[in-house]
């Protein structure tokens, strides 16, 4: 089956997909992988239902829902066994997510 999506809409799918599952099994989880705040994720949950995602994506076909990182550069540079600890220490958001 080939996707109607165009790659922006394709990585909005997938980064809608993967909070809405995040947040139902691990919801601290969500929050630290998402740099969310507890309320921000409690905000957003009842807006990830199925067909709340496909219309979300199909009406915003070419804005990306995340960005990408400032430091992506120097990390993408750095050897690959550094690469976790830069991201590390310059996080994207502060993560405030408590259970």
């Amino acid at each position: 089956m080939e996707s109607t999506f165009n790659p922006v809409q394709m990585l909005n799918f997938l980064t809608l997909s993967l909070l809405r599952e995040e947040a139902q099994q691990n919801p601290v989880g969500a929050c630290a992988k998402f740099g969310l705040t507890k309320d921000q994720l409690e905000e957003l949950v009842p807006q990830l239902s199925p067909e709340r995602v496909l219309a979300t994506v199909a009406n915003l076909s070419e804005d990306l829902l995340i960005s990408i990182r400032p430091n992506l550069g120097m990390v993408l540079a750095s050897p690959p066994p550094l690469m976790g600890a830069l991201f590390a220490v310059r996080a994207n958001q502060p993560v405030k997510c408590a259970a």
